[in-house]
């Protein structure tokens, strides 16, 4: 079988071609992107670089598409800035600290869900106090006729 490149076969051709460079750069393109969600902007430490839009954030996108580009591993572009930077740097602690964050929220939760199990158990288990009923005296009372 002879296979003959025409300019009948051109659009197809450019069409499996842009297939396959879109498929190759796909994965740089979400990677960098997942990255840049992963990371705090170091100018005022409240949006992630993907949605800040101070120059310092735009050059950390910039960085971080170079470092993919060059095959960086994830963790190497995270060494990258946590020891330019800190860990304040990451939006998820490493280590014990991440297992912090994790666990305690789900214990808070479980202890304040046994505290308020508690308190209905023994609201039940009250027997309402039955108060005496004692007759009141009589009083006399003077009325005055003098209308």
């Amino acid at each position: 079988m002879v296979f003959t490149v025409g300019f009948a076969n051109l659009p197809g051709l450019m069409l499996m071609l842009c297939t396959v460079v879109s498929a190759v750069a796909a994965p740089a393109h979400d990677r960098a992107a997942r990255l840049e969600h992963s990371l705090v902007a170091p100018c005022c430490w409240s949006e992630t670089v993907a949605d800040h839009r101070s120059p310092a954030a735009m050059a950390m996108r910039a960085e971080i598409k170079k470092f993919v580009g060059e095959g960086k591993t994830d963790r190497e572009i995270l060494a990258f800035y946590k020891a330019q930077y800190g860990a304040r740097v990451l939006i998820e602690p490493e280590g014990t600290p991440r297992i912090w964050a994790n666990v305690i929220p789900w214990i808070a939760i479980a202890l304040g869900l046994g505290f308020v199990w508690i308190v209905i158990r023994r609201m039940q288990r009250r027997e309402p106090a039955v108060a005496e009923v004692l007759p009141v005296p009589a009083v006399a009372v003077e009325s005055d006729d003098e209308w």
